[in-house]
């Protein structure tokens, strides 16, 4: 009997991320690149960059990586959680299906830009070096 390999189809884009963020304001210019395996996208502010990631279950992920030319990896997870916010609170967007499809991950993609965009403009722009500093208290 042959067996036969699970394959998820792969919704996840440097190029969806780049289309789902042009849908907002953001405070300062941006480049999104592009690692080449559609594994992640990188969002590189002046003074702040993250990593977008596909989560591997049909929605996304993000690491803050740098703030202010500094070297960091916060989860955002981790930042709203000792920031006492809930992404829950703001109303976003159910996803339709259990299963990974193309409109749950532009879902996705636009619930973290708008988490983004309530919680974290001010770290986006290096006005927030509380966070890190929060972080480091929760470790």
């Amino acid at each position: 009997m042959d067996e036969k390999r699970f394959e998820t189809e792969e919704f996840f884009s440097a190029s969806l991320v780049e289309e789902i963020m042009k849908e907002f304001l953001w405070p300062t210019s941006y480049k999104v690149i592009d690692n080449g395996h559609n594994l992640f996208a990188e969002v590189v502010f002046p003074k702040c960059t993250f990593l977008i990631s596909d989560d591997g279950l049909g929605g996304t992920d993000l690491d803050f990586t740098s703030y202010k030319g500094e070297d960091l990896r916060i989860n955002i997870s981790v930042a709203l959680w000792v920031r006492n916010l809930r992404a829950s609170d703001l109303n976003l967007t159910k996803r339709l299906s259990v299963w990974p499809n193309e409109e749950d991950m532009k879902t996705d993609l636009r619930n973290t830009m708008i988490t983004l965009q309530a919680y974290f403009l001010p770290f986006i722009k290096g006005e927030d070096d509380d966070l890190i500093e929060d972080v480091k208290s929760f470790h």
